[in-house]
Protein backbone atom coordinates (compact mmCIF):
# COMPACT_ATOMS: atom_id res chain seq x y z
CA UNK A 1 0.00 0.00 0.00
CA UNK A 2 2.82 2.36 0.93
CA UNK A 3 4.63 1.58 -2.33
CA UNK A 4 1.51 2.41 -4.34
CA UNK A 5 1.17 5.70 -2.48
CA UNK A 6 4.76 6.65 -3.29
CA UNK A 7 4.30 5.84 -6.98
CA UNK A 8 1.08 7.83 -7.04
CA UNK A 9 2.88 10.76 -5.42
CA UNK A 10 5.51 10.67 -8.17
CA UNK A 11 2.89 10.88 -10.91
CA UNK A 12 1.04 13.66 -9.09
CA UNK A 13 4.33 15.56 -8.75
CA UNK A 14 4.98 15.43 -12.48
CA UNK A 15 1.43 16.28 -13.41
CA UNK A 16 1.43 19.31 -11.15
CA UNK A 17 4.95 20.39 -12.19
CA UNK A 18 4.27 20.18 -15.92
CA UNK A 19 0.92 21.91 -15.65
CA UNK A 20 2.28 24.64 -13.38
CA UNK A 21 5.14 25.46 -15.76
CA UNK A 22 2.82 25.91 -18.75
CA UNK A 23 -0.10 27.53 -16.92
CA UNK A 24 2.27 30.10 -15.41
CA UNK A 25 3.13 31.26 -18.94
CA UNK A 26 1.34 34.22 -20.50
CA UNK A 27 1.41 34.35 -24.30
CA UNK A 28 0.79 37.73 -25.86
CA UNK A 29 -0.25 37.91 -29.52
CA UNK A 30 0.34 41.06 -31.55
CA UNK A 31 -2.64 42.21 -33.62
CA UNK A 32 -1.68 45.88 -33.62
CA UNK A 33 0.31 45.89 -36.87
CA UNK A 34 -2.18 44.64 -39.43
CA UNK A 35 -1.87 40.96 -38.50
CA UNK A 36 -4.86 38.72 -39.11
CA UNK A 37 -6.27 36.72 -36.18
CA UNK A 38 -7.01 33.72 -38.42
CA UNK A 39 -6.52 30.51 -36.48
CA UNK A 40 -6.46 32.07 -33.01
CA UNK A 41 -10.10 31.55 -31.99
CA UNK A 42 -10.98 29.24 -34.86
CA UNK A 43 -9.72 28.35 -38.33
CA UNK A 44 -12.18 28.57 -41.21
CA UNK A 45 -11.99 27.99 -44.94
CA UNK A 46 -12.78 30.63 -47.57
CA UNK A 47 -16.50 29.86 -47.23
CA UNK A 48 -16.49 30.34 -43.47
CA UNK A 49 -16.65 26.64 -42.61
CA UNK A 50 -14.78 25.68 -39.46
CA UNK A 51 -11.90 23.35 -40.27
CA UNK A 52 -10.11 23.40 -36.92
CA UNK A 53 -10.34 24.75 -33.39
CA UNK A 54 -7.99 27.66 -32.89
CA UNK A 55 -4.74 27.99 -30.97
CA UNK A 56 -6.32 29.63 -27.92
CA UNK A 57 -8.75 26.83 -27.15
CA UNK A 58 -6.40 24.02 -28.21
CA UNK A 59 -3.35 25.21 -26.25
CA UNK A 60 -5.35 25.79 -23.10
CA UNK A 61 -2.64 25.23 -20.49
CA UNK A 62 -1.26 28.75 -20.98
CA UNK A 63 -2.80 32.17 -20.45
CA UNK A 64 -3.52 34.12 -23.63
CA UNK A 65 -3.77 37.88 -24.20
CA UNK A 66 -3.39 40.21 -27.17
CA UNK A 67 -2.31 43.68 -28.21
CA UNK A 68 -4.60 45.31 -30.77
CA UNK A 69 -8.11 46.62 -31.44
CA UNK A 70 -10.53 46.60 -28.50
CA UNK A 71 -13.28 44.86 -30.48
CA UNK A 72 -11.18 41.70 -30.80
CA UNK A 73 -11.57 40.93 -27.08
CA UNK A 74 -15.09 39.49 -27.40
CA UNK A 75 -14.26 37.64 -30.60
CA UNK A 76 -11.14 36.01 -29.17
CA UNK A 77 -12.33 35.65 -25.59
CA UNK A 78 -8.99 36.78 -24.13
CA UNK A 79 -7.84 40.02 -22.44
CA UNK A 80 -6.62 43.03 -24.38
CA UNK A 81 -3.32 44.35 -23.04
CA UNK A 82 -3.41 47.57 -25.04
CA UNK A 83 -4.08 48.89 -28.53
CA UNK A 84 -0.36 49.23 -29.24
CA UNK A 85 2.86 47.81 -27.89
CA UNK A 86 4.17 49.58 -24.82
CA UNK A 87 6.40 48.25 -22.08
CA UNK A 88 3.56 48.45 -19.56
CA UNK A 89 1.33 46.46 -21.92
CA UNK A 90 3.77 43.58 -22.37
CA UNK A 91 5.84 43.61 -19.14
CA UNK A 92 3.95 40.59 -17.74
CA UNK A 93 4.00 38.67 -21.04
CA UNK A 94 6.38 35.72 -21.04
CA UNK A 95 6.00 34.69 -24.69
CA UNK A 96 5.31 37.31 -27.37
CA UNK A 97 4.25 36.26 -30.87
CA UNK A 98 4.43 38.77 -33.74
CA UNK A 99 2.80 37.04 -36.69
CA UNK A 100 3.62 38.57 -40.05
CA UNK A 101 3.20 42.31 -39.40
CA UNK A 102 1.98 44.44 -42.32
CA UNK A 103 2.57 47.80 -40.63
CA UNK A 104 5.74 49.35 -39.26
CA UNK A 105 6.62 49.44 -35.58
CA UNK A 106 7.17 52.90 -34.14
CA UNK A 107 10.51 53.69 -32.47
CA UNK A 108 8.71 53.69 -29.10
CA UNK A 109 7.26 50.24 -29.76
CA UNK A 110 10.64 48.83 -30.74
CA UNK A 111 12.19 50.32 -27.61
CA UNK A 112 9.41 48.74 -25.51
CA UNK A 113 10.16 45.34 -27.04
CA UNK A 114 13.89 45.80 -26.41
CA UNK A 115 13.26 46.73 -22.77
CA UNK A 116 10.95 43.72 -22.34
CA UNK A 117 13.53 41.44 -24.01
CA UNK A 118 16.35 42.72 -21.83
CA UNK A 119 14.39 41.87 -18.69
CA UNK A 120 15.25 38.24 -19.47
CA UNK A 121 13.28 34.99 -19.17
CA UNK A 122 11.49 35.85 -22.41
CA UNK A 123 10.37 34.00 -25.53
CA UNK A 124 9.87 36.01 -28.72
CA UNK A 125 8.50 34.57 -31.97
CA UNK A 126 8.87 36.86 -34.99
CA UNK A 127 7.18 35.51 -38.12
CA UNK A 128 7.69 37.11 -41.51
CA UNK A 129 6.81 36.39 -45.11
CA UNK A 130 8.30 35.96 -48.57
CA UNK A 131 9.23 38.82 -50.90
CA UNK A 132 6.05 38.38 -52.96
CA UNK A 133 3.75 41.43 -53.28
CA UNK A 134 4.15 43.63 -50.22
CA UNK A 135 6.34 40.95 -48.63
CA UNK A 136 9.54 43.04 -48.66
CA UNK A 137 7.94 45.50 -46.26
CA UNK A 138 6.78 42.69 -43.97
CA UNK A 139 10.31 41.30 -43.97
CA UNK A 140 11.70 44.74 -43.11
CA UNK A 141 9.20 45.16 -40.26
CA UNK A 142 10.18 41.79 -38.81
CA UNK A 143 13.90 42.47 -39.23
CA UNK A 144 13.62 45.84 -37.50
CA UNK A 145 12.80 43.99 -34.29
CA UNK A 146 15.46 41.31 -34.78
CA UNK A 147 18.10 43.97 -35.37
CA UNK A 148 17.03 46.00 -32.33
CA UNK A 149 17.33 43.07 -29.90
CA UNK A 150 20.77 42.14 -31.24
CA UNK A 151 19.83 38.80 -32.78
CA UNK A 152 21.84 37.00 -35.44
CA UNK A 153 18.78 35.56 -37.18
CA UNK A 154 17.05 37.49 -39.97
CA UNK A 155 14.61 36.94 -42.82
CA UNK A 156 16.20 37.39 -46.23
CA UNK A 157 14.55 39.27 -49.10
CA UNK A 158 13.57 36.21 -51.11
CA UNK A 159 11.16 33.28 -51.20
CA UNK A 160 11.47 29.52 -50.96
CA UNK A 161 9.65 27.17 -53.29
CA UNK A 162 9.73 23.38 -53.33
CA UNK A 163 9.40 21.15 -56.38
CA UNK A 164 8.40 18.04 -54.41
CA UNK A 165 7.20 18.96 -50.91
CA UNK A 166 4.22 21.14 -51.76
CA UNK A 167 0.42 21.28 -51.86
CA UNK A 168 -0.05 21.28 -55.63
CA UNK A 169 2.19 24.24 -56.46
CA UNK A 170 5.82 25.03 -55.73
CA UNK A 171 5.03 28.16 -53.69
CA UNK A 172 2.64 26.21 -51.41
CA UNK A 173 5.57 24.77 -49.55
CA UNK A 174 5.05 21.90 -47.16
CA UNK A 175 7.75 22.54 -44.59
CA UNK A 176 9.35 19.51 -42.94
CA UNK A 177 9.87 19.42 -39.19
CA UNK A 178 13.56 18.55 -39.26
CA UNK A 179 15.30 19.82 -36.09
CA UNK A 180 19.09 19.99 -36.04
CA UNK A 181 20.64 16.99 -34.30
CA UNK A 182 21.84 19.06 -31.35
CA UNK A 183 18.48 20.71 -30.68
CA UNK A 184 17.66 20.48 -26.95
CA UNK A 185 14.71 18.21 -26.11
CA UNK A 186 14.15 17.71 -29.84
CA UNK A 187 11.82 14.75 -29.31
CA UNK A 188 9.23 17.16 -27.94
CA UNK A 189 9.04 18.81 -31.36
CA UNK A 190 8.24 15.63 -33.27
CA UNK A 191 5.92 14.00 -30.73
CA UNK A 192 2.60 12.72 -32.16
CA UNK A 193 3.16 14.13 -35.65
CA UNK A 194 0.99 11.73 -37.62
CA UNK A 195 1.76 13.06 -41.10
CA UNK A 196 5.53 12.92 -41.15
CA UNK A 197 6.05 16.41 -39.74
CA UNK A 198 4.40 18.23 -42.64
CA UNK A 199 3.51 21.87 -41.92
CA UNK A 200 2.18 24.49 -44.34
CA UNK A 201 4.58 27.33 -45.16
CA UNK A 202 2.56 29.08 -47.83
CA UNK A 203 4.90 31.28 -49.89
CA UNK A 204 7.51 31.38 -47.12
CA UNK A 205 10.48 33.55 -46.48
CA UNK A 206 13.91 32.08 -45.71
CA UNK A 207 15.85 32.47 -42.46
CA UNK A 208 19.40 33.82 -42.70
CA UNK A 209 22.30 34.57 -40.35
CA UNK A 210 23.96 37.96 -39.77
CA UNK A 211 27.34 37.92 -38.03
CA UNK A 212 28.73 40.47 -35.58
CA UNK A 213 30.18 42.50 -38.47
CA UNK A 214 26.86 42.74 -40.29
CA UNK A 215 27.70 40.14 -42.93
CA UNK A 216 24.75 38.11 -44.19
CA UNK A 217 25.24 34.35 -44.53
CA UNK A 218 23.10 31.39 -45.48
CA UNK A 219 21.91 29.58 -42.38
CA UNK A 220 22.97 25.99 -41.88
CA UNK A 221 23.28 23.54 -39.03
CA UNK A 222 26.16 24.27 -36.67
CA UNK A 223 26.71 27.83 -37.87
CA UNK A 224 26.87 29.13 -34.29
CA UNK A 225 26.33 27.90 -30.77
CA UNK A 226 22.74 28.23 -29.61
CA UNK A 227 21.21 28.42 -33.10
CA UNK A 228 19.08 25.53 -34.32
CA UNK A 229 17.10 25.00 -37.51
CA UNK A 230 13.67 23.51 -36.82
CA UNK A 231 11.80 23.40 -40.17
CA UNK A 232 13.22 23.16 -43.69
CA UNK A 233 12.21 22.66 -47.28
CA UNK A 234 12.98 19.30 -48.83
CA UNK A 235 16.27 18.84 -50.68
CA UNK A 236 14.38 20.10 -53.76
CA UNK A 237 13.84 23.57 -52.34
CA UNK A 238 14.69 26.56 -54.52
CA UNK A 239 15.40 30.24 -53.86
CA UNK A 240 13.16 32.60 -55.84
CA UNK A 241 13.31 36.39 -56.19
CA UNK A 242 9.91 38.03 -56.69
CA UNK A 243 10.43 41.68 -55.78
CA UNK A 244 13.34 44.02 -55.16
CA UNK A 245 15.52 44.41 -53.14
CA UNK A 246 17.76 41.42 -53.78
CA UNK A 247 18.50 38.85 -51.12
CA UNK A 248 21.78 39.19 -49.21
CA UNK A 249 22.44 35.63 -48.06
CA UNK A 250 20.86 33.54 -50.81
CA UNK A 251 20.89 33.65 -54.61
CA UNK A 252 17.94 33.15 -56.93
CA UNK A 253 18.09 29.72 -58.53
CA UNK A 254 19.98 28.09 -55.64
CA UNK A 255 18.58 24.64 -54.86
CA UNK A 256 18.76 22.47 -51.76
CA UNK A 257 17.37 22.26 -48.26
CA UNK A 258 16.61 25.75 -46.93
CA UNK A 259 15.72 26.89 -43.38
CA UNK A 260 12.14 28.07 -42.93
CA UNK A 261 12.15 28.28 -39.13
CA UNK A 262 15.00 28.55 -36.63
CA UNK A 263 15.65 29.44 -33.00
CA UNK A 264 18.41 31.26 -31.17
CA UNK A 265 19.00 30.67 -27.48
CA UNK A 266 20.41 33.46 -25.32
CA UNK A 267 21.92 31.88 -22.21
CA UNK A 268 22.87 35.22 -20.64
CA UNK A 269 19.33 36.56 -20.67
CA UNK A 270 17.65 33.14 -20.52
CA UNK A 271 15.73 34.10 -23.65
CA UNK A 272 14.51 32.13 -26.66
CA UNK A 273 14.10 33.75 -30.07
CA UNK A 274 12.07 32.12 -32.84
CA UNK A 275 12.20 33.33 -36.45
CA UNK A 276 10.03 31.82 -39.16
CA UNK A 277 9.19 32.55 -42.78
CA UNK A 278 5.53 31.77 -42.12
CA UNK A 279 3.22 32.75 -39.29
CA UNK A 280 1.49 30.36 -36.87
CA UNK A 281 -1.71 32.47 -37.04
CA UNK A 282 -3.08 34.88 -39.63
CA UNK A 283 -1.37 35.32 -43.00
CA UNK A 284 -2.85 33.93 -46.20
CA UNK A 285 -2.90 30.43 -44.71
CA UNK A 286 -1.20 30.00 -41.33
CA UNK A 287 1.07 27.28 -40.04
CA UNK A 288 -1.88 26.07 -37.91
CA UNK A 289 -3.63 24.68 -41.02
CA UNK A 290 -4.45 20.93 -40.66
CA UNK A 291 -5.07 20.22 -44.37
CA UNK A 292 -4.44 22.09 -47.59
CA UNK A 293 -5.33 21.14 -51.16
CA UNK A 294 -5.75 17.52 -50.19
CA UNK A 295 -2.52 17.25 -48.17
CA UNK A 296 -2.94 16.20 -44.53
CA UNK A 297 -0.74 18.29 -42.27
CA UNK A 298 0.62 18.36 -38.73
CA UNK A 299 0.11 22.09 -38.25
CA UNK A 300 -1.92 22.17 -35.03
CA UNK A 301 0.09 19.41 -33.37
CA UNK A 302 3.43 20.91 -34.37
CA UNK A 303 2.58 24.45 -33.23
CA UNK A 304 1.29 23.02 -29.95
CA UNK A 305 4.46 20.96 -29.54
CA UNK A 306 6.62 23.91 -30.42
CA UNK A 307 5.05 26.29 -27.92
CA UNK A 308 5.44 23.72 -25.15
CA UNK A 309 9.00 23.02 -26.31
CA UNK A 310 9.95 26.71 -26.24
CA UNK A 311 8.55 27.09 -22.71
CA UNK A 312 10.48 24.02 -21.53
CA UNK A 313 13.76 25.03 -23.16
CA UNK A 314 13.50 28.58 -21.81
CA UNK A 315 12.88 27.30 -18.29
CA UNK A 316 16.08 25.21 -18.50
CA UNK A 317 18.37 27.94 -19.86
CA UNK A 318 21.24 28.85 -17.59
CA UNK A 319 20.88 25.77 -15.41
CA UNK A 320 23.89 23.57 -14.77
CA UNK A 321 24.34 20.96 -17.50
CA UNK A 322 25.22 17.32 -17.12
CA UNK A 323 28.05 15.65 -19.06
CA UNK A 324 25.49 14.55 -21.65
CA UNK A 325 24.42 18.15 -22.17
CA UNK A 326 21.11 17.87 -20.34
CA UNK A 327 20.04 20.14 -17.52
CA UNK A 328 20.40 18.85 -13.98
CA UNK A 329 17.12 20.58 -13.22
CA UNK A 330 15.32 19.46 -16.35
CA UNK A 331 12.62 16.79 -16.63
CA UNK A 332 15.06 13.89 -16.47
CA UNK A 333 16.68 15.23 -13.30
CA UNK A 334 13.30 15.80 -11.73
CA UNK A 335 12.41 12.21 -12.46
CA UNK A 336 15.50 11.12 -10.56
CA UNK A 337 14.72 13.40 -7.62
CA UNK A 338 11.13 12.23 -7.51
CA UNK A 339 12.16 8.58 -7.44
CA UNK A 340 14.56 8.97 -4.50
CA UNK A 341 11.85 8.23 -1.90
CA UNK A 342 10.90 5.06 -3.77
CA UNK A 343 14.53 3.92 -3.91
CA UNK A 344 14.96 4.49 -0.18
CA UNK A 345 11.77 2.59 0.51
CA UNK A 346 13.04 -0.38 -1.50
CA UNK A 347 16.34 -0.43 0.43
CA UNK A 348 14.54 -0.39 3.77
CA UNK A 349 12.27 -3.17 2.61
Amino acid sequence: MRKAAIILAVFVFFGVFGFAMASATTIGVDLAHGESDKGLAVLTDKDGNVIAEGMIKTISDVSWAYIGPTEKADELGIPQLGDKITYDAIKDVDFLIIGQPTQAFSPDEIQAIVQWWNDGNRILWVAGDSDYGDGPQRIDFANSILDAIGANLRLDQCSAEDATSNAGAGYRVIGLVNPDSGTPDKDMLTKDLKNGGKVLFHGPGVVAYVDENGNWKSLHGGIAEGIYIIVTTSADGQIVENTDPAAQAYTAGDTGEFPLMAVQLFEDKKNVLVVSGETPYGGYEPMWTPEYHGVDLDGPQFVTNFIHWAITVQSNLGKEETSEGGSTCGPAALVGLALIPLALYRRRK
